[in-house]
């Protein structure tokens, strides 16, 4: 245990603990200190504790808050639970990154809804309006539209989230598949005849 005895000019002496606190480094020393204490074991005791709190805390820093928190309300409430829990624990980095940027381009009004009051309709307005200006230019900020391809990667995203809400008993049914997000158009592959294929490797 790192603690140390201090002997002050009055002849006073007492005991005190140090040590460094999570997420130190060479360069960064985040140094826990306490003193006063009359005993070398009372110093010890208070190390421990201290060490037991410091430890506690990192873990619920961790999981998203403490097991009694508040549940999950909101729409941006459960997306926040859902990125503690799932996306950024489970997915890769740019994986989880994307899940993000997908979340913050939902209109403000549709994440401060109550998920129990969320409807297919309340989403389809939220897909059509993606499509329309759910996007913004980087240089001059003006509203653009998006793509399908991404408009439907936030529809996924958003399912997800309710997926997991119907496990955590949140909510009983997933609003997401009853809407209808859109759907990319399929690229038609071209078939080359086996003249035409003869002809392209006479070509290369």
């Amino acid at each position: 245990m790192p603690v140390f005895k201090r002997k002050y000019r009055s002849g006073q002496t007492v005991w005190f603990y140090e040590f460094n606190g999570p997420g130190s480094t060479r360069e960064a020393r985040n140094r826990i200190t306490g003193s006063g204490f009359a005993t070398k074991r009372e110093a010890e005791e208070a190390e421990t504790n201290r060490r037991t709190e410091d430890r506690d805390k990192e873990i619920m820093a961790k999981a998203g808050g403490p097991v009694d928190a508040p549940l999950p309300k909101t729409l941006t409430m459960l997306l926040e639970e859902f990125f503690r829990q799932h996306a950024d624990e489970k997915l890769a980095p740019k994986t989880a990154e994307r899940y993000h940027q997908h979340a913050e381009c939902l209109d403000p009004a549709l994440l401060k809804m109550a998920i129990t009051d969320i409807t297919p309709l309340h989403l389809d307005r939220e897909w059509g309006r993606l499509l329309k200006s759910g996007g913004h230019h980087r240089k001059t900020k003006a509203a653009r539209p998006l793509s399908t391809k991404t408009v439907r990667s936030i529809a996924g995203v958003v399912s997800s989230a309710f997926a997991k809400a119907i496990k955590w008993g949140l909510v009983t049914v997933n609003p997401v598949t009853a809407s209808e997000p859109p759907i990319p158009k399929k690229r038609k592959g071209i078939g080359l005849t086996v003249a035409q294929k003869d002809m392209l490797i006479d070509a290369a």
